[in-house]
């Protein structure tokens, strides 16, 4: 017999990933919460975990009885579902590198001016940039930006006179002192 759990990625925010019991539903977040929960544990102590993990979806306690499953076999089916479906996640500590932050800011200029394969726009694009001609009006701009705006805070250069919310700027000083400390 085919094992009646069944698990079903979710599409957005409000269509989130569930199992599927029979019919009923139970959300992936509380399956996640009640394996960690019954983790190690045996007999009555699982069983125990169990039903109180699940005791707002009685439709789904009512389901595994009719499918004859115990909490262990439930659990088991469970675990085996997570980790065939386990979804890896990129630690937000891994940012991508200067060189690709730069490519990607470039390459989207790059798409608006030049045609063709990508390898042809890259090339059309380092040709124009290593006319001289280029480099002198890109420092002339670059002066003018200086010029006109100054610098920010941090030592940038600025590009317009656009002015940050005065409040919020206070509010980011103060959580940043907050750190600080």
């Amino acid at each position: 017999m085919a094992d009646p759990i069944i698990f079903v990625k979710g599409t957005s925010k409000a269509n989130k990933a569930a199992y599927l019991v029979g019919t009923e539903k139970v959300p992936a977040a509380v399956v996640t919460r009640l394996l960690t929960a019954v983790q190690g544990l045996s007999g009555s102590k699982l069983d125990r975990n169990f039903y109180q993990g699940l005791e707002k979806y009685q439709k789904v306690l009512d389901s595994l009885d009719a499918y004859g499953l115990t909490p262990s076999v439930a659990v088991g089916s469970f675990q085996k579902l997570q980790e065939e479906n386990k979804v890896v996640r990129i630690p937000a500590s891994q940012r991508p590198s200067k060189v690709a932050k730069v490519a990607e800011l470039f390459s989207k200029g790059i798409c608006k001016r030049f045609k063709g394969a990508p390898e042809e726009m890259v090339e059309a694009f380092l040709e124009l940039v290593a006319k001289p001609e280029f480099k002198s009006e890109a420092v002339d701009c670059i002066a003018a930006f200086k010029k006109n705006f100054g610098e920010s805070k941090l030592g940038f250069t600025k590009t317009s006179n656009r002015q940050g919310n005065p409040a919020a700027q206070k509010a980011l000083a103060k959580a940043r002192a907050g750190k600080k400390k």
